[in-house]
Parts: C-alpha cells; structure tokens; sequence
C-alpha cells in the first residue's frame, strides 16, 4: 500500500514538473520575448525554435533576427545562449551575432558575455556586459576613394599637426575596420559605458559615459590616442539624433565644436563642407 502511493506521489510530482516546464517553455519564454519587443520597440524573429534544458544547469538558446526600422537597426544571426546554475549565483549568457546594422555603422562579429544582475517576468533589470568585435562604417568604394584623396589634400596644407591627426583619424575609422572590446551596464532604462576601446592602426579611441534610453539623450567622453600618447578628447552632448561634438587637442590648436549631422555629411559624400568648417576653426 505505501509503495503505491509512494508511485502515485513521484507519478504526481513528475506530472507537475512536465506541467511547470510546458508552461515556461510554451508559454512564459513566448511571452517574454512579447514583453522585449514592446519594451524597446523592436520587431524579433526566431530562425528557428527555441531550446530550454534543464539539466545539467537550466539554460536557453535562441537563434534569432531583429529589427527596429525607426532607428534603422537590424540584427543578423544573433545566438543568445542564458544558463542559471543552480545555486545562488546569477544567471549568465553569451550574444554573438554574424553583423549588427546600425543605419550606416556596422558591427561584425560582435561577442558579448555577460551576468544578469536584475531581472522579473517582464524582463531584464540590470546587465553587466563584456562585448568584443569588430566594427565599420558602409561607405562605397567611390566615397572611400574621395575621403582618402582629402586626407591626402589636408596633410600637404599649411596647418597645425593637430588637423593631420584628426584627419588621419577620421580617414582610418571611416575607411577601415576596428577592433573594439570593453564593459558596458544595462541598468533599468540606462546604459553605462564603464570602458570601451576601439583600436585601428596607431589610433585608439577610450569612451567612457552614458546613454538614457527613454530620453534617447547621450553624454560620452572620449580620449584619442596615438601609440599610447594623448592627442585629443572628444565629448559627446545631447539627443542621440544629432549630439554636439566638441573636440580639444592637446596641444591646444584645436578647440572645436559641431553636431553629428556634420559627420553625416562625410558619410553621404559631402567632404567639402566638413572639411571647410574644420579648417574654418584654425
């Protein structure tokens, strides 16, 4: 008699597990990337079901496409892998993702690791995160070949060294590809760069700041070297559509300030225009 209801209990208990495990792998893991999509307004297609284990450790794996056409990002082949040990660590995952476009900055194979510090049934509070890749800028052959001949042109001027290295600067991080890696935290609606390097030839940028998500305001700091020797700081102020840029450079010959839609004239070919505004503030 003891040993059927012993079978009876076990019989239950596995039921109810089964039950438990349908519903988060049917149900709240459907919801959840519901819940994604509202919050950040982004539009995320599974290339294929999504796998949850739960044994040796409970982890999830989901192979994935996403899009937010506002802000012209799109996400390529992203892979998110997220496993909960069971004891009382945090959970962690690892992001990889083929190509990452964001309007004309592309990112490839980007890397991120990292813990889930925070997080509820609607989705994750606070992130710590390690991300690693490369990234570029979508220029034609026609753009790049004119952006290199202006670079030629400002390095034969009778200017400062100072604007040949911002030249040069911006010639090798819009025609090549860098290398970057650092530390950013996710932490409810704000995103800290705590350190990020982007490195290319000689140059490496240093960012340190903040972006607020809901206001869509960005306030970074950033440090350019030139084999590990200071050259310039360029601080980042404003909406992210179209942030005041202020460049200083050690050396004290160049102290300027203009928006991100003066970048953008580079980007559409517009090189003239920059280019005589920057000589402008000698």
């Amino acid at each position: 008699m003891i040993k059927k209801i012993f079978i009876l209990l076990l019989s239950l208990v596995v039921c109810l597990f089964l039950v438990v495990f349908y519903l988060v792998d049917k149900i709240f893991i459907s919801k959840y990337i519901k819940n994604l999509e509202d919050n950040l307004n982004v539009s995320i297609t599974l290339k294929e079901p999504h796998n949850l284990k739960i044994v040796p450790n409970l982890s999830l794996l989901a192979k994935f496409n996403l899009e937010k056409n506002k802000k012209k990002i799109f996400f390529n082949d992203g892979e998110l892998n997220i496993q909960k040990d069971y004891n009382l660590n945090k959970p962690f995952f690892n992001f990889n993702s083929k190509k990452i476009t964001i309007d004309k900055l592309i990112l490839n194979n980007l890397s991120i690791s990292g813990e889930i510090n925070e997080y509820n049934f609607n989705s994750f509070l606070k992130l710590t995160l390690f991300p690693e890749g490369y990234l570029s800028f979508a220029l034609d052959n026609e753009d790049k070949q004119s952006l290199q001949f202006v670079n030629i042109v400002i390095q034969r001027l009778n200017v400062p060294k100072a604007y040949k290295q911002l030249s040069n600067l911006f010639s090798h991080y819009l025609n090549d590809q860098s290398f970057f890696n650092g530390k950013v935290i996710y932490n409810d609606e704000y995103i800290y760069i705590d350190n990020l390097k982007a490195s290319n030839n000689e140059y490496n940028i240093i960012l340190v700041g903040e972006y607020d998500l809901k206001n869509e305001f960005v306030n970074i700091e950033s440090i350019v070297e030139i084999k590990n020797e200071k050259i310039f700081e360029i601080n980042t102020l404003g909406n992210i559509d179209n942030p005041n840029i202020t460049i200083f450079s050690m050396d004290k010959a160049i102290d300027m300030n203009f928006n991100i839609k003066d970048i953008n004239q580079i980007l559409s070919g517009n090189y003239e225009d920059f280019f005589q505004n920057l000589l402008t503030n000698e």
